[in-house]
């Protein structure tokens, strides 16, 4: 898949050192979208991670659709990144997409990003300082 004209849900989830946190993007009935962040805590009693939203903020669909054509996310899918050799730290990423009426994206990686990965991710800070 190349071209992707819109979407139901977005979840980019990057773990390092310090922890681990989320972003959600999710398209809304009226033509925005909210774009959210998590700090991810394990909940041991419920035996998986629990999610606390930080901030969150709402955007236009149109603006989140242009970020992922200019980000080339319609070519991400499949993307396996292993760590590089020597390199002893870093963050590691899962990307899961819900696009175009049910087409779905996966990638993943650890210190190793597709082409546009790091717009995407200035993109996603700028809509949170919103």
């Amino acid at each position: 898949m190349k071209n992707i004209d819109s979407f139901e849900i977005i979840t980019l989830r990057e773990s390092g050192m310090r922890g681990s946190v989320e972003y959600e993007i999710t398209a809304g009935e009226d033509g925005t979208a909210k774009v959210a962040f998590y700090w991810l805590r394990w909940n041991s009693d419920a035996g998986k991670d629990e999610r606390i939203l930080d901030k969150s903020s709402v955007v236009p669909a149109s603006d989140i659709v242009s970020t992922l054509k200019k980000c080339h996310v319609g070519s991400w899918n499949g993307f396996d990144g292993p760590h590089p050799k020597h390199v002893l730290d870093g963050i590691m990423f899962r990307f899961d997409a819900i696009v175009n009426g049910g087409d779905k994206i996966t990638a993943k990686g650890s210190q190793n990003f597709p082409k546009g990965y790091r717009d995407l991710t200035d993109a996603l800070y700028k809509w949170l300082k919103q």
